[in-house]
């Protein structure tokens, strides 16, 4: 244990932060925390993309607060069995607190993917005029928006280089959505 404590101490932050920027498993990252204060430290800055199997497992805060400059975040709402209607109307997965929060704590967030939950029309207009430089969106099995949200996101979100649909059912208001993506899509 002391070899470890000795070794921590004879590189800079710095080092340890660009061979940390290396590891891009989240449960390697999770054991280089767990090592000592310092690398717990050092790992929480430099930790950019976060992964929350089960939203309701922490709090929006609690992220915020671990990882301050994230870039990458990917949450899951309802467990897996939602997929073959087992889970109740209206149960949860709801991921306006999420995104509320993320909006005043990462403004710089550029990649959302979220699987099973609920995200309203609201909610994909405060993720399209929250982040500045927002490339990816991912829903994977996600309910309650509409083409007026997607309208919203395809009309703000200049730097979109990924946006997936996946496994999703939409209400469709086509009125507004065609020539939203039309004019976008000429750009």
């Amino acid at each position: 244990m002391q070899k470890v404590a000795a070794l921590s101490y004879s590189f800079p932050e710095e080092v340890l932060e660009h061979v940390f920027s290396f590891i891009d498993s989240t449960k390697d990252r999770g054991s280089i925390s767990l090592v000592c204060k310092s690398w717990y430290e050092i790992e929480r800055w430099c930790r950019r993309r976060v992964f929350v199997g089960n939203c309701y497992a922490i709090s929006p805060a609690m992220v915020i607060k671990r990882f301050p400059k994230v870039r990458s975040i990917t949450l899951k709402g309802k467990p897996h069995f939602a997929d073959f209607n087992l889970v109740p109307e209206g149960w949860g997965g709801y991921v306006c607190p999420w995104i509320k929060a993320m909006a005043v704590a990462f403004p710089c967030l550029e990649e959302i993917k979220l699987k099973r939950m609920v995200i309203s029309d609201d909610c994909l207009d405060l993720i399209a005029k929250s982040f500045k430089n927002f490339k990816v969106l991912v829903l994977i099995s996600c309910e309650g928006f509409t083409t007026d949200g997607l309208a919203s996101i395809a009309a703000n979100c200049r730097y979109l280089s990924n946006f997936s649909l996946i496994f999703i059912l939409i209400q469709f208001n086509l009125t507004e959505m065609n020539s939203t993506l039309c004019l976008h899509y000429d750009e």
